[in-house]
């Protein structure tokens, strides 16, 4: 019995000097930033217009859902110019906007 007790109070000192080393020694972690959006081609279909500008987030629970009525290929189109694709049809999920993958609207393209 003598031999597990010690074997457990070794355990248990080793585990706190683990712990108040990591404690006292300076976190090393940098953060790194985002990369930017990837852009994969032009947009496709038609745009849906919303008065919110692309930050990189998800801003409707489903904007993309007026494509779900009649199966045409649309994107949404951000009030700061930037577009993320709508899903293929038959789908109509958020696509782009939920992996934060853009696409170029054809309004940018004619600026270029």
């Amino acid at each position: 019995m003598k031999l597990l007790e010690r074997i457990v109070g070794g355990t248990c000192i080793v585990i706190l000097l683990i712990v108040v080393v990591q404690s006292l020694r300076p976190a090393t972690y940098t953060p790194v930033p985002p990369a930017p959006p990837a852009v994969v081609g032009d947009c496709v279909g038609t745009p849906i217009s919303i008065d919110v500008p692309y930050v990189g987030a998800t801003v409707d629970p489903w904007t993309c859902k007026a494509q779900c009525e009649n199966d045409k290929a649309r994107y949404i189109l951000y009030s700061n110019g930037k577009a993320t694709q709508c899903e293929t049809p038959p789908g109509c999920n958020d696509t782009g906007e939920d992996t934060g993958i853009m696409c170029n609207p054809p309004s940018l393209k004619s600026t270029k």
